[in-house]
């Protein structure tokens, strides 16, 4: 790492020393990698920091100012680097060499010029560059290439001749749409090259950037990043249905939809205005978080895990910076206080999401989706009409004199109960420990002010509230609420303190298991109105019994059983006369009408965002070290990095807004990235090594000219279209180049950064499984739907405690044989064949695969299954469909897998395998082991499994 680093540095020094020094390429460089580990973000020794600018121009805990503008003779900094003597010289010799003097004269330069401090280059904007002038003008196919050449001239390197139409047709067909050309395909192009390159060439990119099939292969990129999976994780890792969100990247892919559309739908959809269904779906990308339903454990623990989950997500996902850290600390090499991730964290902590059983909250998918627009028009409608119910109902509360009660009695069959008296209210508390299924039994005697009674208010407290403000308590679900006299008295509705809670709180009323409560967890008190079904008259001196049965639990363990409330009594007409009001019974029909038409025409449930109601929202807090249990300073409000500015002006400060500055011209950060991601995915190495890490501790951009000009090309010129972006890269020169290379060049550039040849890289894990299906005749195109579940190896599928099945459709069943972004992701048992080739289990944001070479992989593509088959598929066309002699059907055979045309000896020795398997079965057929029903079959077969292990076949 540090080598790749200094290596540019070293390469310009003598030109440096008769110029003025520049911070971030003379001198970040020294202070990142020699100075920060002991005085950085996290450990500031001596009261020092060089992560940001005012501490290290400050007095250390000595007195002395590290660094002095102007006057490098009286900076501490100079001192210390010069010095002789093992205690005072920096670094330390226990921490490594004193530096080179080289960068101490770099040092003292710079000091001597003003020490004038930049931003590192990715938090400064991008600047506009002009493409180069160069020398070889007739090889640039576009701006792209002039910058290419510009960098090789420097290097005094030539750029590779282009490659082979039949490899470049291969390449564009991998790189767009995630599979290989067809035969014919290939034949049509190489007969259009004859003709006008360049046309065909451009011809083959329309084709495939309009096929169906490119949402797909870029979907699966993204689905990295989106840590996407179809289970929970954790624990038991139980199903999850989030495939209509998988369905939903694929089809934005398909439409082009517009990075910062893309971008805003996923971060905030769930607040745009009269948000559609899809734009619901498309938040369920921070409901990928792990949730734990094992027993005993806490779901605000896991929740606020989901919620930093996000943050780190986001940051990494946008703006290639690594947050993780943050949680606990200052960052240790960029300037991002340790207070500024929680800044951030609270757009995120509004979410109304919990670690809960049911992954509420939901949103329904309609079985026909020719009905979108029905089910976004009727929640739409629906939601208005609870927030105008909500909004009238909170107006009466507040407007209702609530009487206390004038003596309560609490008892129990299962817990004992207090009472006691605070602020003139009775209050009963629980006085043991409580366990499933309580009831509570309250006698309660009204004031004898009190004639008659309309409504009762049930309030619910934390134990401790200082405490639950920003550690919630356990909360409670009231699944029975029944109320008597000498008789029972009939309430006729339950009303909450928020506009639409996960349970219907009339469930109370029903018995059914569900009802109102502070679910799961209570931070504040809460609080529900029972409205009599008719003005109860009050005698007096009478006793009125509420009964409260609690009946749910949390995790299947922790009772959901409410430990301190009371209860307050009203007269108020305007309760009862709510029940006939013509507006509220009109409103309450057509929510239930509503509620009836999306149950009846729904598909399934999805988990998305939702932001939380306003008088529900939660408090942040900074953690000390990162503990959700050890709170500290209160964050008044949601911003962004101090580094970054404000969010844009207009912009709301809530998700929304946030995702609205993530695409703004003042984010320095996301063009980069996103361009930089998607010519890592062309070229196998970005322009930036590090796609997660565009900070101090990543690696310094190759072409950092080419990274801007694309950066804004990408968000100014191309509206931020992805498509549009990969047509200019992959027109280009650059990418067209032959991938051949010598022992010579690789020592020089092994991974290609300075752009010399073409890309050749191993197909990812998804496209070996695909590049399969394809070349054994066996592929089904079929898009979308739920996930599918190809063969598996023995033993290849073990679940924790779940008891899920692996059902794999029978042979020649069409989901047998869907591509493999539609394979049944279980993180804590990923498909064997993907791990094996480097697919992450999607736990946590996945920024950038790393490929390996391991003969693990040999012997999945050889023995596994999946791989058999399509063994037997393309054995079956090497035989049954082509025409021609032995060496014909075998030569064709590897033009399939490799898309290139064999040389002669390459296809006699091919043939020869084949002579001798064929023989050997005939001799022995229980060689065959059941490949095939005839010794040429089950030679076919073998050929063809060794042909779809060449070296050239999982390779683009």
């Amino acid at each position: 790492m540090l080598r790749r680093i200094f290596y540019p540095i070293t390469l310009l020094t003598p030109l440096l020393m008769a110029e003025e020094i520049q911070f971030n390429r003379d001198i970040r460089p020294i202070l990142t990698t020699q100075c920060t580990a002991c005085h950085g973000g996290v450990k500031e020794a001596g009261g020092i920091s060089f992560v940001f600018r005012e501490k290290a121009l400050a007095e250390g805990e000595s007195g002395h100012r590290t660094i002095v503008p102007g006057k490098p003779e009286e900076s501490e900094l100079m001192k210390r680097v010069t010095s002789t003597d093992p205690d005072d010289i920096m670094p330390q010799p226990e921490h490594g060499p004193a530096l080179p003097a080289a960068d101490i004269e770099k040092l003292r330069q710079w000091i001597a010029e003003g020490a004038k401090w930049e931003e590192h280059w990715a938090f400064e904007k991008p600047r506009a560059h002009v493409p180069p002038t160069i020398q070889k003008n007739d090889w640039p196919k576009n701006a792209i290439d002039r910058f290419v050449l510009a960098r090789l001239e420097v290097e005094k390197r030539q750029p590779n001749p282009e490659a082979e139409p039949a490899l470049l047709l291969r390449r564009l067909s991998y790189d767009l749409i995630g599979l290989p050309p067809t035969l014919p395909e290939l034949d049509a192009f190489e007969a259009a090259c004859k003709i006008d390159p360049e046309a065909a060439w451009q011809k083959e990119i329309d084709r495939l950037l309009v096929s169906s099939h490119y949402g797909e292969k870029w979907a699966a990129n993204w689905l990295d990043l989106a840590r996407y999976a179809d289970t929970e994780g954790l624990g038991l890792d139980r199903p999850r249905t989030a495939w209509p969100y998988r369905d939903w990247v694929i089809r934005a892919y398909n439409a082009d939809m517009t990075f910062d559309q893309f971008t805003i739908k996923q971060l905030a959809g769930d607040l745009l205005p009269n948000p559609t269904v899809d734009d619901r779906i498309a938040t369920n990308f921070h409901r990928h978080t792990q949730a734990n339903a094992e027993g005993g454990t806490d779901d605000e623990e896991f929740r606020v895990s989901a919620v930093m989950d996000r943050v780190a997500t986001t940051w990494e996902t946008w703006q290639g910076v690594t947050m993780g850290c943050v949680q606990c600390h200052s960052h240790p090499y960029d300037p991002i206080q340790h207070e500024e991730y929680y800044t951030t964290m609270a757009f995120f902590n509004e979410a109304r999401d919990a670690d809960l059983d049911q992954s509420f909250p939901l949103t329904p998918v309609p079985k026909d989706p020719a009905r979108n627009a029905d089910f976004a028009r009727w929640m739409n409608e629906r939601r208005g009409l609870l927030d105008q119910l909500h909004t009238a109902h909170k107006q009466l509360r507040s407007t209702t004199s609530w009487k206390p009660v004038a003596q309560l009695d609490a008892s129990s069959p299962q817990v004992k109960m207090e009472v006691s008296q605070a602020e003139g209210n009775h209050e009963f508390r629980t006085a043991s420990n409580v366990p499933n299924n309580s009831s509570f039994v309250l006698k309660i005697k009204p004031s004898s002010d009190l004639a008659s009674l309309t409504a009762l208010q049930i309030e619910l407290l934390p134990v401790d509230p200082k405490t639950a403000a920003h550690t919630p308590e356990w909360g409670s679900v009231l699944s029975q609420i029944r109320l008597a006299s000498t008789a029972p008295i009939e309430i006729a509705r339950v009303i909450t303190d928020e506009p639409d809670p996960f349970f219907d709180p009339n469930d109370s009323l029903r018995n059914n298991g569900t009802g109102w409560g502070p679910y799961t967890k209570i931070d504040r008190p809460r609080s529900c109105v029972l409205i009599l079904k008719q003005p109860y008259p009050l005698a007096t001196g009478e006793t009125l019994t509420l009964t409260l049965q609690q009946n749910m639990n949390a995790g299947g363990s922790v009772p959901l059983v409410a430990k301190r409330g009371r209860v307050f009594l009203t007269d108020n007409a305007a309760w009862t006369s709510l029940l006939s009001n013509p507006n509220e019974i009109k409103s309450l029909a057509r929510v239930a009408e509503i509620s009836g038409a999306l149950a009846e025409n729904k598909l399934i449930d999805v988990p998305t965002l939702q932001q939380q109601s306003s008088d529900l929202l939660r408090p942040t807090h900074m953690f000390v070290r990162g503990n959700w249990l050890e709170k500290d300073k209160r964050i008044e409000a949601p911003s962004i990095p101090g580094l970054f500015g404000k969010l844009p002006d207009g912009a709301p400060a809530n998700r929304l807004g946030f995702a609205q500055w993530l695409t703004s011209a003042q984010n320095p950060l996301t063009a980069r990235v996103v361009v930089n991601r998607l010519w890592e995915q062309l070229f196998g190495i970005g322009l930036v090594e590090t796609l997660e890490d565009f900070g101090s501790s990543g690696t310094k951009p190759t072409h950092p000219d080419l990274l801007d000009f694309l950066a804004l090309r990408f968000r100014d010129d191309l509206k931020w279209s992805q498509k549009s972006l990969l047509r200019e890269i992959v027109s280009s020169a650059a990418y067209r180049q032959s991938a051949a290379t010598t022992a010579a060049l690789r020592a020089e550039d092994p991974q290609n950064a300075h752009l010399a040849r073409g890309p050749r890289v191993r197909l990812s894990a998804e496209a070996v499984r695909d590049h399969g299906l394809v070349a054994s005749g066996l592929f089904v195109p079929n898009l979308f739907g739920p996930p599918v579940f190809p063969p598996m190896p023995p033993g290849g599928w073990t679940p924790f405690k779940s008891g899920e099945k692996w059902s794999t459709p029978e042979i020649g069943q069409p989901d047998r044989y869907r591509r493999a972004v539609y394979t049944y992701m279980k993180r804590s048992n990923p498909y064997p064949g993907f791990a094996t080739f480097d697919a992450p289990p999607r736990d946590l944001c996945t920024k950038r695969r790393v490929l390996s070479n391991t003969p693990l992989q040999a012997l999945e593509a050889l023995n596994s299954p999946a791989h058999a088959e399509f063994a037997q598929g393309l054995a079956r066309r090497m035989k049954n469909e082509i025409t021609g002699d032995l060496a014909a059907k075998i030569s064709a055979g590897y033009r399939i897998t490799t898309s290139r045309r064999p040389a002669a000896d390459r296809v006699a020795e091919l043939v020869s395998v084949y002579q001798k398997l064929e023989a050997d079965y005939k001799a022995k057929p229980a060689l065959m082991q059941g490949m095939a029903g005839s010794p040429d079959g089950a030679a076919f077969t073998v050929l063809a499994s060794i042909l779809l292990n060449l070296d050239e076949a999982v390779v683009k």
